[in-house]
């Protein structure tokens, strides 16, 4: 498994297609280079929202993310096509689904020219694909709640570079709250605690711990689970989960 994760995340040869979190659930992932696909891959209705984006990268990106939802979902239930949209309002506004497969999860990242979707049976999931964070001083005091990504050098050492771990952690697990990015970072925390290791491989629980916040983003999952994976150039690979 170390070796396929290595690979995988750093953009070069195979991918991993299936993995296991600590619970046991199982999530299949979808995979698509930035650029490599066009328009004529997409359903009607994700062309529409291809039609909204106004910067070219933006688009490629979007291309890439529904080709490896598709990808992802053919893994999941051979011979099963779905288009995907975006929620349009509430708490979790924007979140990618496939309206005609309701009980299949379904979570979309980008990094650096690479696109990965995620997809489960059963309830939220989010995944978050980072290059290596080279991380100032401000990022650091904006993107994390006090405490929160020191707590991730015991956990990391030696298998996954610790800012980046936390910050992609972190968007993963945003992403299975349901509010991405609009949530008050520096009032979130997402606390691991280590349960095994395997080569670049991290299981873990996840406590996230939140204060302040605003009533429209509901409440948090209090307890998670996750995975993290490591390839060459501190590129990482997150799965969160509830518990």
């Amino acid at each position: 498994m170390a070796a396929a994760v290595a690979s995988a995340v750093s953009g070069s040869g195979p991918r991993p297609s299936r993995l296991t979190l600590p619970t046991g659930r199982e999530v299949v992932l979808g995979w698509c280079e930035v650029g490599r696909e066009d328009a004529a891959s997409l359903w009607p209705a994700e062309r529409e929202a291809l039609a909204r984006c106004r910067l070219d990268k933006r688009r490629h990106e979007l291309i890439a993310g529904r080709v490896a939802a598709h990808r992802a979902l053919a893994l999941l239930a051979p011979g099963a096509h779905a288009e995907v949209l975006a929620r349009p309002g509430g708490q979790d506004e924007g979140r990618p689904f496939f309206p005609s497969a309701p009980d299949v999860a379904l979570s979309i990242s980008h990094s650096e020219g690479l696109a990965v979707a995620a997809v489960a049976r059963g309830g939220a999931l989010g995944v978050d694909l980072e290059q290596r964070v080279e991380a100032g001083g401000a990022f650091l005091e904006e993107a994390f709640a006090p405490g929160e990504h020191e707590g991730y050098a015991a956990p990391c050492a030696g298998r996954v570079e610790p800012v980046t771990a936390a910050w992609a952690m972190k968007e993963a697990v945003l992403k299975v709250w349901g509010v991405g990015l609009r949530a008050p970072l520096q009032r979130v925390a997402v606390r691991p605690v280590l349960l095994s290791a395997s080569g670049e491989a991290l299981s873990l629980r996840l406590t996230l711990e939140a204060e302040g916040l605003p009533p429209e983003l509901g409440v948090p999952p209090a307890v998670l689970t996750g995975l993290l994976l490591a390839g060459e150039h501190g590129r990482v690979l997150a799965l969160a989960a509830p518990a």
